[in-house]
């Protein structure tokens, strides 16, 4: 996450690396110790990095999807994603108001003016997605690596 601070091109990336960071503990070692490396991982966050947004987008989204994306994924598969997209959908919401209106940082672009918000709700609908399908990608392929540390660990 330090990374944004030398790299601040990278505040959507780095996020959602970390996540993925979440996902190896919630699957290797489990869900309480998952959830403690967010907790920390947030709050450190907001302690040492310069732009808040990034704190913000892994705190109050990509940090804690991948303990969610299992829950979801037991409901029927169109209810699923209609749950993962409004789910994402608020959290980029209220990070856009939190931005905006607690730390004051300009959204709208006035050169694209009105078309700004529906083309960033576009586009991280996309990288949800993307993002999503990933993790599906990632669990099928390191489930061995999963298992074997696992087992060592047990």
């Amino acid at each position: 996450m330090l990374l944004t601070n030398i790299m601040p091109s990278m505040m959507y990336v780095i996020p959602i690396v970390t996540g993925a960071i979440v996902f190896a503990v919630n699957e290797i070692i489990g869900k309480k110790w998952a959830v403690g490396v967010f907790f920390v991982t947030s709050l450190i966050s907001f302690i040492l990095l310069t732009d808040k947004e990034t704190a913000l987008n892994y705190t109050l989204f990509f940090g804690y999807y991948p303990l969610l994306k299992p829950i979801f994924e037991k409901l029927p598969k169109v209810l699923s994603w209609v749950v993962k997209l409004v789910a994402f959908n608020v959290a980029i919401t209220a990070i856009g108001l939190i931005v905006t209106f607690i730390f004051k940082l300009p959204f709208l672009d006035e050169d694209l003016g009105k078309f700004t918000i529906p083309l960033f709700a576009v586009m991280f609908n996309l990288v949800f997605i993307m993002y999503d399908v990933m993790f599906t990608v990632f669990k099928k392929r390191l489930a061995p690596l999963f298992n074997k540390l696992k087992n060592k660990l047990s």
